[in-house]
């Protein structure tokens, strides 16, 4: 992930609601390559591209993400069962 990839990223992050949802990881190439589940959308995915420290596992991830899609849902629960079909529908790496 370059400077310019990461910053972009960094503003749309900062326009994530703290609302439950689920978010999808892409590539450059569109593939999605994580999908994530949170309680609160910003402070989750804020994580990713904020923190310094995080296992091996996600920093290989993190550096493969181009963009990432969110989708709002009204619960946790609702959240929990997007994330799980959208995993089985799309089969990410990640």
């Amino acid at each position: 992930m370059n400077n310019e990839t990461l910053e972009r990223i960094k503003n749309k992050v900062k326009n994530l609601p703290m609302l439950p949802g689920v978010y999808i990881m892409k590539d450059v190439s569109g593939n999605i390559i994580y999908v994530g589940k949170a309680k609160k959308l910003k402070n989750r995915v804020s994580q990713y591209f904020i923190n310094n420290y995080k296992q091996e596992k996600v920093k290989q991830m993190v550096f493969h993400v181009y963009d990432f899609d969110y989708i709002i849902v009204n619960s946790e629960l609702d959240a929990l069962n997007l994330e799980a079909n959208l995993i089985k529908k799309n089969q990410p790496f990640y």
